[in-house]
């Protein structure tokens, strides 16, 4: 009994030893496949948060990407062919692209409709980094290929820069939109992390040579993706904070202070109003020793190009869907909407007289007549625009910045403004 016992736990201690060098043998094999299998993981899992944020962005069959393709490749044809050609420098190429890019990045990153998408996919289990670079994949692809590109388009047909400078500009377009979404998501460090960002471009501008700027570019891509990497997914979810002021109601109802409060809740409208404010004061260095009469109407015409304040209902379904189906709200919402349009463009109009008048003199009374016609003629088209062409199926707020139907108005006003110069 004894020796069979003793053979018995020989047995037993050689099987263990044979299961314990098996498992070893798994473990070593294991620790040699891990990594590879962990990044193919990522890589898979990476791709999948990019198809569903671009087939959210492009379509399902991603016909926006391919009919921007083809709008730029028509537009740079178009003029090539007309033979259109205007001398910019490298560094004007270089800045209109990144700037532009950069921008247009952020205001997609910000805008609601993708952050309920957001919201919607981290209700589902998901990888931090997976998450973050899929993302980021799609909305800079996103931005390059609907935005970008057509600018692109016309730059190159306009200016035909060379092979090299192409290239670089667009390195630059998507250096630009990178930036842009590391400045996003580590907001505590936005002013360190947008002159890191600048560095490129002012070496640039110190030694004019591009093989610096194209290497400096290439670094700090590589850094930005570092610090990526180091970021949370939800920081690209930012909700408005629910701590506003708040406001006194008073017995009626009033449209007026509806968009007082709507402006005071959308602080970018503000600027960009104070952005065309500004424009209104350059205008006369830019027109000067050319006749009021015939520049003024101008001014006039392009200061009606305010693209926020003109798509108040297409940028809210529901508002619009709510005027629409009360009774009555053609009118009671539509004239106060038309009067306050008038009343903003009467301002940078106005703004634009007294810096003509600062700058070149010889203002007439006649003038602010003129410009209070091409306010209200403005605001009234603007508010036709808004109500019988209403911008549906955008995917993000900058698809309705930058809707071709903001052309509509000032190019129309363009037209009456030689007529109304040969009356002034």
């Amino acid at each position: 009994m004894t020796e069979n016992k003793i053979i018995e736990k020989k047995s037993i201690k050689k099987t263990a030893d044979k299961g314990l060098e098996v498992r070893r043998e798994i473990e070593m094999k294991h620790r040699v496949s891990k990594y590879p299998a962990r990044r193919m993981g990522r890589l898979l899992s990476a791709c999948r948060v990019y198809r569903i944020f671009s087939g959210k962005l492009f379509g399902r069959k991603r016909e926006r990407l391919v009919s921007s393709l083809l709008v730029s490749v028509a537009v740079y044809y178009g003029l090539h062919t007309a033979e259109i050609r205007v001398t910019v420098h490298p560094s004007v190429l270089f800045l209109t692209l990144s700037a532009f890019t950069g921008s247009i990045m952020w205001q997609a990153l910000m805008t609601e409709s993708t952050v309920e998408n957001m919201q919607n996919l981290f209700m589902l289990p998901f990888e931090r980094r997976e998450m973050v670079f899929g993302y980021v994949a799609a909305m800079g692809l996103y931005t390059l290929g609907t935005k970008t590109l057509p600018l692109f388009a016309v730059l190159a047909a306009a200016a035909e820069p060379g092979g090299v400078e192409s290239m670089t500009g667009l390195l630059g377009a998507v250096h630009a939109a990178l930036a842009a979404a590391c400045i996003f998501a580590l907001s505590g460090y936005a002013f360190l992390l947008g002159l890191f960002a600048c560095l490129p471009l002012a070496a640039f501008l110190f030694s004019r040579n591009m093989a610096v700027y194209a290497a400096l570019m290439l670094v700090e891509a590589g850094v930005l993706t570092e610090l990526l990497n180091r970021a949370d997914a939800y920081v690209f979810c930012r909700q408005k904070s629910l701590k506003r002021k708040a406001f006194k109601g008073g017995k009626g109802h009033s449209v007026w202070r509806y968009f007082g409060r709507y402006l005071m809740s959308h602080r970018n409208y503000l600027l960009n109003s104070a952005g065309l404010c500004g424009a209104a004061c350059l205008l006369p260095c830019i027109f000067r020793g050319m006749k009021a009469e015939m520049v003024l109407p101008l001014g006039f015409a392009m200061l009606t190009f305010h693209t926020p304040l003109c798509i108040l209902l297409s940028c809210d379904p529901f508002l619009e869907q709510a005027v629409r189906a009360l009774p009555g709200q053609k009118r009671a919402f539509c004239v106060p909407y038309a009067l306050f349009l008038s009343a903003v463009f009467l301002v940078t109009d106005i703004v634009f007289l007294c810096s003509w008048e600062m700058q070149n003199g010889s203002i007439r009374a006649v003038f602010f007549a003129a410009a209070f016609c091409f306010a209200l003629a403005g605001g009234a088209a603007s508010v036709l625009m808004e109500w019988y062409f209403p911008i549906r199926n955008w995917k993000t707020e900058s698809d309705l910045w930058h809707h071709p139907r903001k052309y509509v108005v000032p190019g129309i006003l363009l037209m009456l403004a030689g007529a109304a110069g040969n009356l002034l």
